[in-house]
């Protein structure tokens, strides 16, 4: 079900801009989304709360970019922001 609707966002909002799939960039994403993930989990929060603050966190930040930074709103960077956390919660 998340997975449909993270696809239907995407392609509601994803435009067509150079953003590669493999860049330093998307290298944070990942760590910073397993880093928060490992790190509410430390914290005592169940899985499912886990999951719903790293991922409003990483929709925050594309829409951020999007709104006040005015570049774009990057479903690649959500795609290792989602690789980070499915990390962080099996590891």
């Amino acid at each position: 079900m998340m997975v449909a609707c993270f696809l239907i966002f995407s392609f509601l909002i994803a435009r067509p801009y150079n953003d590669p799939w493999w860049a330093e960039d998307k290298a944070k994403h990942l760590a910073t989304a397993y880093i928060l993930t490992k790190g509410a989990s430390h914290f005592g929060m169940k899985k499912s709360q886990t999951l719903g603050v790293v991922v409003s966190l990483s929709l925050a930040k594309e829409i951020y970019d999007l709104k006040v930074k005015k570049t774009f709103f990057s479903v690649k960077d959500l795609f290792y922001d989602i690789a980070g956390i499915t990390l962080g919660l099996l590891l």
